[in-house]
């Protein structure tokens, strides 16, 4: 019945991936054609999938994802150079993963992003995330999944698993040969997904590479408020390393105002208010690097709620555009998540009885570009798996200029959590 059922669903999504025309897909010395699952099959999967998820406490688990994004950005960042990461995208990979994953090696992932909180819980929490991102209305906000399996392996691939990640993280699945064919069409997903902004991955595929699990993340924002040409002024920004530079800044008066003991910062709407991109600025006396050091969720939200609209709030936000990549085993490892990168201990049976498979790659990428007219962001996530491895009268003026080092984040506005979070220590 797997056997079957895998297989059909695996041929009926690989047709133009990997540049063949044909209605068949081989697997092995066998030739599987293309066919469809049978509708009861899928549809009583789907519905064990909907059971299976369990209500969470909307606190915990928002205090748990800013707890778990402050975390990973202090682990990513690159010191004195320009670092993005997108927690939404490493956090949606890495649940596809523990939807297949059991024991200890589940619960590791998963305390990643909330302490206590079970699987189904977690996967209840993405689900809402993608449905809330998708309604957004007036800004292009878009997260694709997807899961590649060496075709090899196509018969020992769970079909529990495929159903239940595409019915709640809407990934689809596709069965490549893992040579050069599919390196190309992974990074053409991620150039489509992505709107262009991240149009290469991956230069090739290990050998022993037997899953690829993706992520792609891509926010198109106009400003609510669109700086108008006077705003933009040849100004100088102090790089991390004492050197200026000459950039556009973007001046205009804001009216979200945030301090606390050591930073201020200031934040600007995007079209529709949904979403704001927020800079909080460190004081002087402290570099960026420090001050992400400390950062935790617990300061983050103090931060957060500081927020006043007391005050008129001058700003100055330098136009930059800059690329972002970095492999986030270590960072993960150190957050807790050991087991899953061990092939003596990673338990991965739910979704193929390989017992030996593994994680041996998460490799993180993103993209910002932030200008005069709009905000353009994109994050990709790839996972290889392997089995050999309201505003009032202002009563005072403010000034908040980003003319040095600062930290930003992307965030959604009636709860602070962040999208894409980041730092610019380098206006070039």
């Amino acid at each position: 019945m797997k056997k079957c059922v895998v297989s059909a669903m695996i041929a009926a999504l690989m047709i133009g991936v990997a540049g063949c025309g044909e209605k068949t897909s081989a697997l092995g010395n066998a030739e599987i054609p293309q066919q469809e699952i049978d509708p009861a099959v899928e549809e009583q999967m789907r519905d064990e999938s909907d059971k299976s998820l369990e209500d969470y406490d909307v606190d915990e688990m928002q205090e748990g994802y800013l707890d778990y994004s402050m975390r990973l950005f202090a682990g990513s960042v690159t010191e004195g150079t320009n670092s993005m990461i997108s927690p939404v995208s490493v956090m949606m990979a890495l649940d596809m993963v523990a939807a297949g994953a059991n024991g200890e090696t589940q619960s590791q992932i998963t305390e990643l992003f909330c302490a206590g909180a079970e699987q189904s819980q977690m996967e209840h929490f993405c689900r809402d995330l993608l449905d809330r991102y998708e309604e957004s209305q007036d800004v292009e906000l878009h997260l694709a999944n997807s899961i590649w399996i060496k075709d090899t392996i196509a018969d020992a691939i769970n079909e529990d698993y495929l159903v239940r990640t595409d019915h709640i993280f809407d990934a689809e699945a596709v069965l490549a040969p893992f040579d050069q064919t599919t390196v190309e069409a992974v990074n053409g997903w991620c150039d489509e997904k992505t709107d262009g902004m991240i149009d290469h991955l991956l230069d090739e595929i290990a050998p022993d590479t037997k899953l690829i699990l993706l992520n792609a993340t891509a926010l198109d924002a106009p400003w609510a408020e669109p700086y108008e040409d006077y705003q933009v002024r040849e100004e100088t920004f102090t790089n991390a390393d004492g050197d200026t530079e000459d950039v556009k800044m973007l001046n205009s008066t804001e009216y979200s105002y945030f301090e606390t003991e050591d930073a201020v910062g200031f934040m600007k709407y995007y079209e529709g208010g949904e979403y704001a991109f927020l800079a909080i600025l460190p004081e002087k006396s402290m570099t960026v690097d420090q001050y992400v050091q400390s950062l935790t969720g617990e300061k983050y939200m103090e931060f957060w709620n500081s927020r006043t609209t007391d005050y008129d709030v001058w700003t100055k936000l330098p136009e930059f555009t800059y690329e972002y990549e970095l492999t986030m085993n270590g960072v993960l490892a150190d957050m807790g998540m050991k087991q899953a990168f061990d092939s003596a201990t990673a338990d991965f049976t739910g979704i193929t009885d390989y017992t030996d498979l593994y994680i041996d790659l998460v490799l993180h990428k993103t993209f910002i570009e932030v200008g005069q007219y709009r905000t353009r962001a994109a994050a990709v996530t790839v996972i290889e798996m392997t089995d050999g491895c309201a505003m009032v009268e202002p009563v005072e003026i403010k000034e908040v200029y980003l003319d040095r080092p600062f930290v930003y984040a992307i965030v959604e506005v009636d709860t602070g959590m962040p999208l894409f979070i980041g730092t610019l220590q380098s206006a070039q």
